[in-house]
């Protein structure tokens, strides 16, 4: 029997209508399952939460000091479920936030500041603390003005601590003037307008900047002037200058700017550079040191002559029959050995001043001694690609010897040799190792680029 067309145009409606209940149930629990419910904006600055039952949106607005935290994030699983409180202590350890600060003591890889007047951390403590060994070396001293940039929160310590990710001089140094002295006045001699050439800056104020020689020498530079804004820290430059004086006891000079011009300096590769020996005997001692160089000595300070005669204190403090103090005993050659590379390093260029750390740990230098081999030589090798790095033994201790008087009981005497490289290159690594530091110790570093 043949149905009527009515019946199975009813039927066929019905047969559709079965077969989109599922797919409107499956859509509607899709929908409570990943579309998300607004459930308002809190009062910390503007943040909303949207939340389904497998996920939650939060698009953070938080005020926190003087920032705005304008993220959106989401949050699956257990932390779908945390309170938005619980979700904020796991943003904050992400957050960076900076604070403009006055030194008030630094070194051995610990700086201490207060904050300025004005900034939100201020509010919150006098002082704060941080390590700076895992940053890029910054010169900076008790009351230098510098940003601080960190992480995450500040821990409520004596004084507070910050997780510090960088740090710089701050740019305000520009527009404040230096006001307070820097040579002692009693002690401070008229010195030679040529003593120093190539110069390297360190700070800029408005009224004067600091340099230290590209080959240091044991003393701090200011030079009175005002700078434009073309010159910037760090900047590689010759001045000429008058009216010259030098604090001995202070290691510090200053003189009046006249002109200022690029320098282009670069190490000679046949010298060693900026050896300087330490002497750490266990009382105050008269010391002689005598140097054979299997070449020619083109600089020392103070002046070798035949040989340096020195009383050494024990925390390494040398003075000389004039009454002069000094760091250390200073040398520059020029020689003609065949560096050993048989063994050594290949370095990324960025990764040069952690290498260097951890190297000259091992080889016996203490933090104070390996800041100033980096100093000096970090600027030369950071920019390079790579750096090929083999730290000399006999080939150096053979072309340079060393007599001490009296006998040293511990002496160190570290030497790179290095080379820039476009890329990596194979090479055996070198063992690092340093005897350790016991009695009368004599200590020396210094380096060269090789061709």
């Amino acid at each position: 029997m043949k149905q009527k067309p009515l019946e199975r145009e009813t039927q066929n409606r019905n047969r559709k209508r079965k077969l989109w209940i599922p797919i409107v149930i499956a859509v509607a629990a899709l929908a409570v399952l990943f579309v998300p419910i607004p459930l308002g904006a809190y009062d910390d600055g503007g943040t909303r939460e949207y939340v389904a039952l497998t996920y939650k949106i939060v698009d953070w607005n938080r005020i926190e000091g003087d920032t705005v935290y304008d993220k959106t994030r989401v949050y699956f699983f257990s932390e779908k479920n945390k309170s938005i409180d619980k979700l904020w202590q796991t943003e904050r350890k992400n957050m960076e936030y900076s604070f403009v600060a006055t030194v008030v003591s630094a070194g051995e890889g610990m700086v201490l500041v207060e904050p300025e007047e004005g900034e939100y951390e201020s509010k919150l403590c006098d002082r704060i603390h941080f390590t700076t060994g895992h940053l890029d070396w910054l010169d900076a001293e008790a009351g230098d003005i510098v940003e601080v940039v960190y992480r995450g929160a500040i821990e409520n310590t004596s004084p507070a601590r910050v997780n510090a990710i960088r740090w710089k001089f701050s740019e305000r140094l520009r527009e404040l003037s230096y006001t307070e002295p820097w040579l002692d006045k009693e002690a401070a001699q008229p010195y030679d307008n040529n003593v120093f050439r190539d110069i390297r800056i360190t700070k800029i104020y408005s009224n004067c900047f600091f340099a230290r020689t590209v080959i240091p020498m044991p003393y701090d530079i200011k030079l009175n002037g005002t700078l434009s804004e073309e010159w910037c820290v760090g900047d590689q430059v010759i001045c000429t200058y008058e009216n010259t004086y030098y604090d001995d006891k202070h290691g510090r000079m200053e003189a009046d700017l006249l002109t200022i011009e690029v320098s282009d300096w670069e190490p000679d590769p046949n010298a060693c550079y900026k050896p300087v020996i330490y002497l750490y005997p266990e009382e105050e001692t008269e010391v002689s040191v005598e140097l054979t160089l299997d070449g020619e000595l083109t600089c020392t300070y103070p002046a070798y002559k035949d040989g340096w005669r020195v009383t050494a204190a024990p925390d390494g403090t040398l003075t000389d029959a004039k009454g002069q103090s000094y760091n250390y005993l200073y040398w520059e050659g020029e020689t003609h050995v065949q560096y050993d590379f048989s063994k050594g390093f290949c370095i990324k260029g960025e990764d040069t001043a952690a290498f260097l750390e951890e190297a000259l740990e091992q080889l016996g230098l203490t933090r104070r001694e390996a800041n100033e081999f980096i100093v000096f030589w970090l600027p030369m090798m950071e920019v390079n690609p790579y750096n090929l790095i083999a730290f000399q033994t006999d080939v150096y201790t053979e072309a340079a010897k060393l007599t001490v008087n009296p006998t040293p009981d511990t002496l160190l005497r570290v030497f790179m040799a290095w080379k820039s490289a476009e890329e990596f290159i194979e090479i055996s690594e070198q063992n690092l190792t340093a005897p350790e530091r016991t009695g009368f110790t004599v200590v020396e570093w210094g380096g060269t680029e090789v061709e």
